[in-house]
């Protein structure tokens, strides 16, 4: 028996077509170039156009022409409302487990501190012990720089006036002109490397998560031995991040044309 057969519904799929056409559109669109876009009968266009306008999701202008109305954008963000975050980065994070081979880890800011929320582990007979609610130094780790290069500048130093910077390391930044600068470094590559800062001989590199409103969601990073990852491919391998980052977030409705808010 045959299964998988797929059933259309002719005046339904006119309507989608209509839909789409209006919203590549930058002015509203008059009936007849309406039907020469979409290549349907003017009465058919006419119909869906009146029972559209009559639930209110396109608005008709004083000149008689169309254009999307603002139902759409409530049921748009309803449901970017209901995505889970977690849910909307795995396929990501294990991609770019994948093209890397290193732990990748999701983590969201919480009272100042990173929180890891989402793990997807290497196979590497060297394991992390991280792990999902872990919560690591603002200052000292990749997800945690990611977002403090990203998050309100006054939020960031109620942060640091807060949770201070204190050393983990040899290498951490613990003096305040020299963590800003390297904040100020990330924002302009859009990824941030910790090296050894955190723990002795562990390398990550994190970038920002951003939501539909451009606005600061996550951070997603790799974790690796710092003789797993030499310094020559931070660079081939901090573009595999900002690129789940990317996937990410516009799993989230982020466009990336939106610029992030810093202040």
């Amino acid at each position: 028996m045959a299964t998988g057969k797929k059933y259309n519904v002719p005046a339904l799929e006119k309507a989608i077509a209509i839909i789409e056409t209006l919203s590549q559109r930058e002015e509203p669109v008059g009936v007849s170039d309406l039907c020469k876009l979409v290549d349907i009968p003017k009465t058919s266009v006419f119909f869906i156009l009146n029972t559209l306008e009559q639930h209110q999701y396109i608005i008709k202008s004083p000149d008689g022409k169309y254009s999307l109305g603002s139902k759409f954008i409530h049921i748009g963000l309803s449901t970017l409302n209901r995505i889970d975050i977690r849910t909307a980065a795995r396929v990501s994070m294990e991609r770019l487990l994948g093209e890397t081979g290193f732990t990748v880890h999701l983590a969201i800011l919480d009272n100042f501190e990173p929180m890891y929320i989402e793990k997807v582990e290497s196979q590497a007979f060297v394991k992390f012990a991280s792990y999902i609610g872990q919560r690591q130094p603002l200052h000292a780790s990749g997800v945690g720089k990611a977002l403090a290069a990203f998050m309100p500048q006054d939020l960031l130093e109620q942060a640091i006036r807060e949770k201070g910077l204190p050393e983990k390391t040899e290498k951490t930044l613990t003096n305040v002109h020299d963590f800003m600068a390297e904040i100020e470094a990330i924002r302009r590559q859009g990824y941030a490397v910790e090296d050894e800062e955190g723990e002795a001989g562990v390398r990550c590199i994190g970038a920002p998560v951003f939501d539909h409103y451009g606005q600061l969601k996550a951070a997603v990073s790799i974790t690796a031995l710092r003789t797993e990852l030499p310094i020559h491919d931070i660079p081939d391998v901090s573009e595999k991040v900002k690129r789940a980052a990317l996937d990410i977030s516009r799993q989230l409705g982020y466009v990336q044309t939106l610029e992030p808010e810093l202040n």
